[in-house]
């Protein structure tokens, strides 16, 4: 189910051709790229930005905005960009197929009650109250075989389902309120802010919050470069981290400013940023945390054997 090497490298080879690579240069000598998301989860890179912290760092930094964690992940692959965003459930399945992928900071981590950023999202007038109605129902998710199919599978089987008798299919974030609304899907996995548009508008409820009732408090996603770059470049990630540590502070010390730069670099509707669940920004990158989730990815099958978490943390990354 996971990603082989062969199609990981099938998919980066075009983006690889005539890419000039900048391993062992400095940002303070060269300008250099980041690959992010137009999503919350990234607010405190959004604000560092907008505050100059990273220039005050002596680090160039070119952002560039993508679809999601894959496409990063070719661009850290190929060259073409030095440090990029990704959840944990394809860094995992990158590692496992032999890249030296590392985190190298906090990120976005969901917390059960006061941090839910998912829900399980079900037609306003659906008949649908728990886990075991779905049986035999379709449940959309953005991609199979990773982290919002992940809960979800295992949300289905804690609460009395069979996973197996669920039938998933993808579709994009942006489009699973429609789909939803039109019948064609009988749940939707959702990522803020979807849920919370979706709600605002009386179109759909929410089931569940599948994330937080399968694990307390987990990594979501976070900020990771190869091995072989940051060995080369230190002093790079060091500034790199304490210039988005200063973002993290600046997110809690301002929170309505912070959530006017997130309207701004995600396009959300500035009323919608201010009322959305914010995942919890934290400056570590703890073991335990990445742990129960690798343990649960085994479990499902999306990585073939097992792997300890300290093998996909960079020693330069501060400690959770």
């Amino acid at each position: 189910m996971g990603l082989t090497r062969r199609d990981f490298l099938g998919k980066v080879t075009v983006a690889a051709a005539g890419v000039p690579l900048l391993s062992g240069l400095s940002w303070a000598q060269t300008k250099g790229k980041m690959g992010y998301m137009k999503i919350v989860d990234n607010a405190p890179m959004f604000v560092a930005m907008e505050r100059g912290f990273f220039k005050a760092a002596g680090l160039e930094l070119e952002t560039v905005p993508m679809a999601g964690g894959a496409v990063i992940v070719q661009g850290v692959t190929s060259g073409d960009l030095q440090i990029g965003w990704t959840n944990v459930i394809s860094l995992y399945q990158a590692h496992v197929e032999g890249f030296d992928f590392k985190f190298i900071a906090g990120g976005a981590t969901n917390v059960k009650g006061s941090n839910d950023t998912h829900a399980l999202l079900v037609a306003k007038g659906s008949p649908i109250n728990s886990a075991k109605d779905l049986e035999g129902k379709t449940v959309a998710v953005n991609t199979l075989n990773n982290i919002v199919h992940l809960m979800a599978l295992a949300w289905l089987d804690k609460n009395g389902a069979s996973s197996a008798k669920v039938k998933f299919v993808e579709i994009p974030f942006p489009q699973m309120e429609a789909a939803l609304v039109a019948g064609k899907i009988d749940a939707a996995s959702a990522q803020e802010p979807f849920p919370s548009a979706a709600l605002a508008k009386d179109v759909a409820r929410a089931l569940a919050n599948p994330w937080s009732d399968v694990i307390g408090k987990f990594l979501i996603a976070s900020w990771f470069a190869s091995e072989k770059w940051l060995q080369k470049n230190k002093q790079t990630t060091q500034a790199f981290i304490a210039a988005l540590n200063r973002g993290i502070d600046a997110v809690g010390a301002d929170p309505k400013g912070s959530r006017d730069t997130i309207a701004k670099w995600t396009g959300l509707n500035p009323d919608l940023a201010g009322k959305i669940p914010l995942p919890v920004f934290e400056k570590g990158v703890s073991e335990k945390d990445l742990q129960v989730t690798i343990d649960l990815t085994q479990k499902y099958k999306l990585i073939p054997r097992a792997l300890k978490a300290r093998d996909v943390i960079s020693d330069l990354a501060p400690k959770g």
